[in-house]
């Protein structure tokens, strides 16, 4: 065995003897009443998860437990219950919700191998086919920011807001910079460092800051050390305990009164989380793919062209009206031989799509669209 592996016969027995001992625990699991199981479960879990993700499952415990009141482990693995439970909260809850808390009980489920029996019966809640997210126009983004300077009580709102839309960072990753993550001295070199409250791993990066990020990220900061958030380690949008009274070293929340009244303003329905959309979707508009993911941190290409790069609809139109519009010009061959060649056809394109800003992939598919657009009429009723 020692040839074959870096361990010893005595690891590998111990190993065995730790998988038998927890064999033997899941039918004391299985008996426990349904709070202290599930207690049990999450203590034997922690040291795979975020702290973000133990505080998701605890609340989602809760739930179950309230649900279900204090019945044994086992007594879930039955699928009229489950189903049951999913009617009920969706009275008070939406799909994702109640797909996370089904998710828990599936994991203590499967560790006292009671899952097997309910995976057949098992459906999730369907999410609402709706886009999970949406880009601001050029009129809303100016309406926005302008309704945002005039008032002082939404001056966090405010800055937070042209941070975000600078930086493409979520409105959790603005509550979690501290001082330290926060470079503004040299506008060669500022920067944010977005390290926590981000989803996993692959959304730790660094941003550098344009001009008008930095001087929100400057007005932050100043507002952050005169409310009494003096060291490294504090956060950027210090917890507010209660009027007048701050906590630096708790990260404060995204101020949502005086969002929805600038908002409510400027005469846009908007979402926080919709200001880092906002910010990729101008991105992908003008730049390249593998810049658009540095900035983006955990997207992955095949989510970026789903959701993020969709290009707005005014960029869309000028987009394959320039790109057909130069074909047409310069009629372009129906078929292979008759005047010109494909390959003269894809540098046409591709010459466009340069002028525009816009990626050759991305210009094919929206000619492509364009196309299938003009014959179906589609085109004419959308302008």
């Amino acid at each position: 065995m020692a040839d074959l592996f870096p361990f010893s016969r005595r690891q590998l027995r111990s190993i065995k003897a730790e998988r038998s001992e927890e064999i033997s625990e899941y039918g004391i699991l299985a008996k426990m009443p349904l709070s202290k199981a599930g207690m049990a479960w999450l203590g034997s879990r922690r040291p795979f998860l975020s702290p973000r993700t133990q505080k998701d499952y605890h609340n989602y415990l809760g739930t179950i437990v309230k649900f279900f009141g204090d019945v044994q482990l086992e007594k879930l693995a039955n699928p009229d219950l489950i189903r049951l439970y999913q009617r009920e909260r969706n009275k008070t809850a939406g799909a994702s919700i109640i797909n996370h808390e089904c998710t828990v009980i599936q994991q203590m489920l499967k560790r006292i191998r009671k899952w097997a029996a309910v995976a057949p019966f098992y459906q999730p809640v369907p999410l609402p086919r709706e886009s999970p997210g949406r880009a601001m126009t050029s009129d809303e983004e100016r309406r926005l920011f302008e309704a945002g300077a005039l008032n002082p009580n939404w001056a966090v709102a405010y800055w937070a807001a042209m941070l975000s839309a600078h930086t493409a960072s979520g409105p959790a990753e603005i509550c979690g910079l501290r001082l330290a993550d926060v470079f503004t001295s040299d506008p060669e070199t500022a920067r944010i460092h977005v390290h926590e409250h981000v989803k996993n791993v692959n959304r730790v990066r660094e941003i550098p800051l344009n001009s008008e990020a930095l001087t929100a990220a400057k007005a932050l900061v100043e507002r952050a050390q005169q409310i009494g958030a003096t060291q490294p380690e504090h956060f950027l949008i210090p917890f507010r305990v209660c009027r007048g009274t701050f906590d630096p070293t708790r990260h404060g929340f995204w101020p949502r009164t005086a969002w929805n009244e600038m908002c409510a303003a400027a005469g846009v329905r908007l979402r926080p989380y919709d200001l880092r959309h906002h910010a990729l979707t101008k991105l992908a508009e003008t730049q390249p793919e593998h810049l658009v993911l540095k900035i983006a941190g955990h997207v992955s290409p095949r989510m970026l062209r789903k959701v993020y790069s969709h290009v707005r609809l005014p960029a869309l139109r000028t987009a394959v009206n320039a790109i057909s519009a130069s074909g047409r010009e310069n009629q372009l061959p129906e078929r292979p031989g008759k005047r010109g060649t494909q390959k003269q056809a894809m540098k046409m394109i591709a010459a466009a799509a340069d002028r525009l800003k816009v990626p050759l992939s991305t210009a094919m598919e929206l000619l492509k669209e364009y196309e299938q657009g003009l014959g179906s009429g589609k085109v004419k009723n959308a302008s």
